[in-house]
């Protein structure tokens, strides 16, 4: 019997994909495309698409189009949490930071070692025209000094923002910061004192520990669960048996291990910080660069008495270099405000004034929405290699957004010991050891897919998969 039209158009589309035509993230034709090309009606494009994303080989994003299915690539398992630890310590993480390597020279070096995005990911001509328009005020407003709380206009802008993840927050509560990293301190130095001890997830984000490091803090950690975030009753424990003063928390894609708290997850969370009267410091950085459905929620969205701080910036998604962070500090904003205005004041009239445009005009939505797909993709892409060329026995994290992937080696290798290896193949990346502060993950490394997509690497994850490889098999020679 002959097959059906759809039938038969879903059979080729299914066979390209498993030959590797179309790759884990590839955008297939448009349908218009699909229907000019195959001389099918439209709805029998659509019956023959419908049939692949029941097969998981395709996804439907809106507005969009239809791309192969990240189902595609599922070897490797996810990366176990590690077990609660009662306990607290001082930070010594600058001492590890100096055994990264991030920068080399030369044309062929790939850094996977930075969560950055590259500069050709970003909308280049935009910003440009945003910094043209900005100079070009006859009044030199941008000359002035700005308030020490940010620009009215900026924050207006921001306020309004709150509500795609579920947010009401007020532009008199925000205070502008010079990157987000300057957000968590303010925030940290209005609710801690030097030797107090402040909660963070296990992995953290060694930014945040070097903030922690800075500020004289002890640290204590609460490790993650893959699929609803922190587990309320270790949180209580900890809470019980130390004297935490305050949570650091990233809500949505933690860095490194890009893990999210669930929905019930941040309620439970922001009840707890109310009833307990402990702040949590939120960071959600990596908010805005989900890959499928709506903004995530947080914390902040189901705080009712201002226990959870909240922190954010601009630095991830458009344009680094500004260094525009932002938070709403809830009931400690007047103090968050006062210690902000003391250290260094307000932050570059210019800058807000570029930012604002960016977001004001919806470039920055515009931008958003072409830069989450070409991250989707490049992770799915890098997936599909470390599955190639990486040992046996590696584990994968499988994030829903942000920038990185945590990937777990077998335990032979030391990834701080192969730094120099791979550096001298003109190949960085951020080892495992510097997300701890036990001196846990020796066998961990943490990849970014926020480079601008070229063959070279394509190249470098090859030759990293062969470096741990040849370590393995160099242990069982001996």
């Amino acid at each position: 019997m002959k097959q059906p039209a759809y039938v038969a158009l879903a059979n080729k589309i299914a066979a390209m994909i498993d030959k590797g035509v179309y790759k884990a993230g590839d955008k297939l034709p448009s349908v218009r495309r699909l229907h000019q090309e195959h001389g099918l009606s439209i709805s029998t494009i659509l019956q023959a698409l419908n049939r692949l994303i029941d097969h998981q080989k395709l996804t439907s994003i809106e507005k969009s189009g239809y791309f192969v299915s990240e189902q595609q690539v599922q070897k490797f398992p996810v990366p176990r949490s590690v077990p609660v630890s009662l306990s607290e310590r001082a930070v010594n993480i600058d001492r590890l930071l100096q055994k990264l390597h991030k920068d080399g020279k030369g044309r062929q070096f790939v850094s996977f070692a930075n969560a950055m995005p590259d500069d050709r990911l970003l909308p280049f001509n935009a910003i440009k025209r945003a910094i043209q328009l900005t100079s070009r005020d006859i009044n030199g407003s941008y000359l002035a000094l700005e308030n020490s709380k940010g620009s009215a206009q900026l924050r207006e802008e921001i306020a309004k923002r709150s509500l795609l993840w579920n947010g009401q927050i007020h532009a008199n509560e925000l205070v502008i910061t010079n990157g987000a990293k300057e957000a968590l301190i303010c925030c940290l130095k209005a609710v801690t004192r030097p030797g107090d001890t402040v909660l963070v997830q296990d992995p953290c984000y060694y930014g945040i520990m070097l903030a922690l490091e800075y500020l004289g803090l002890k640290v204590a950690t609460i490790p993650m669960q893959p699929e609803t975030g922190i587990n309320l009753a270790d949180l209580e424990d900890l809470c019980t048996s130390l004297k935490i003063k305050a949570c650091l928390l990233v809500s949505n894609f933690n860095n490194p291990d890009g893990i999210s708290l669930s929905t019930e997850n941040k309620k439970q969370l922001a009840d707890f910080a109310c009833k307990n009267q402990i702040p949590i410091v939120e960071d959600d950085l990596y908010g805005e660069l989900f890959f499928t459905g709506i903004r995530p929620d947080t914390i902040k969205a189901y705080d009712q008495e201002g226990w959870v701080m909240y922190c954010s910036s601009f630095t991830k998604t458009i344009i680094p270099g500004f260094r525009i962070g932002w938070c709403a500090p809830g009931k400690f904003a007047y103090e968050v405000a006062r210690i902000k205005s003391m250290q260094n004041g307000s932050v570059s009239n210019f800058s807000q004034q570029v930012v604002y445009r960016l977001l004001s005009q919806g470039t920055y939505d515009r931008h958003l929405q072409k830069f989450r797909l070409q991250l989707h993709k490049n992770m799915l892409r890098t997936m599909q290699l470390i599955e190639q060329h990486f040992p046996e026995d590696t584990s994968v994290s499988r994030p829903n957004g942000g920038l990185v992937l945590w990937i777990a080696l077998p335990v032979q290798v030391n990834t701080t010991a192969q730094q120099n290896i791979a550096f001298k193949k003109e190949i960085s990346y951020a080892p495992g050891e510097i997300f701890s502060s036990k001196g846990d993950y020796q066998n961990y490394l943490r990849l970014n897919y926020c480079n601008f997509w070229e063959p070279k690497i394509e190249q470098a994850l090859a030759k990293l998969g062969k470096i741990f490889s040849d370590t393995i098999e160099q242990q069982y020679t001996i």
